[in-house]
């Protein structure tokens, strides 16, 4: 471990006892707790890992691997946490959004599964593969929670904004980095190495700068417009259902 790679670990455990301190002390792990248990678990895998690294180097790849495989599920709840976090006042448009969310997530989440099951691909092939793929759908579905948020003039409470602005930093290099891992090939290695704990000290002190101040709720000012919007939509798709069936209906008939 070099003197960059210790010097991010130092800071990186520390702002996380800082956030899960002030989680601790004021309860936002009732209101986030996807969230917060992913802070927690990067936490513990940080100090577990270093233990492995120093006593037992030889079992550090695959214990490393099924962590990182760990935090990713956990992280794909962050990105459904947020969409709840912004969307909660709004419960049509929200739920379906989340739902579409997860449905895309799951489906992405199996394929990438399929080669490591029938023994095809190697698990940390598969994994970094997994990585990208999920990570570019959060990244593309906050995205798309951004432009609905200035589209809409949603408002954000303090801490709904900073997980969403800090989370969104994150996976956003992170996508960058695998993008250009996978392109390039080893010669971005040690690049990649470095990028992606810096990103995630970035995004820690972003969540440290956001959440530590009192949370006000703000005021829903385009919840009848959202859910008249949701409402048309749903009914487009109901009727596009409704007659995708009975034209099966008649087709299949003799």
């Amino acid at each position: 471990m070099n003197s960059q790679s210790l010097a991010l670990w130092l800071v990186g455990p520390a702002l996380e006892i800082v956030i899960l301190a002030r989680a601790l002390v004021i309860g936002w792990f009732r209101t986030c707790p996807f969230f917060f248990g992913y802070i927690a678990n990067v936490f513990f895998q940080d100090i577990f890992f270093l233990v492995v690294y120093i006593f037992k180097f030889r079992y550090y790849a695959p214990v490393y691997w099924y962590g990182e495989f760990f935090s990713l599920l956990l992280g794909c709840a962050v990105a459904w946490e947020i969409f709840r976090l912004v969307l909660g006042p709004y419960p049509g448009a929200g739920r379906m959004a989340r739902n579409v969310l997860l449905f895309v997530l799951i489906m992405t989440l199996s394929k990438g599964l399929v080669g490591t099951w029938n023994g095809d691909v190697p698990w940390a092939v598969t994994l970094v593969e997994l990585e990208r793929n999920l990570r570019a759908i959060q990244a593309v579905s906050l995205i798309v929670l951004a432009l609905f948020i200035a589209y809409y003039r949603v408002p954000l409470s303090r801490h709904a904004k900073g997980i969403f602005v800090g989370y969104g930093i994150f996976v956003a290099t992170l996508v960058l980095t695998l993008t250009l891992r996978a392109s390039i090939g080893h010669a971005f290695q040690a690049t990649w190495e470095f990028v992606q704990p810096v990103s995630y000290v970035l995004a820690l002190g972003v969540w440290c700068r956001w959440l530590w101040g009192e949370e006000r709720s703000p005021l829903v000012g385009s919840q009848a417009r959202i859910e008249q919007d949701y409402q048309s939509l749903a009914l487009v798709t109901r009727k596009g259902l409704r007659g995708a069936r009975e034209f099966l209906g008649r087709t299949m008939r003799p």
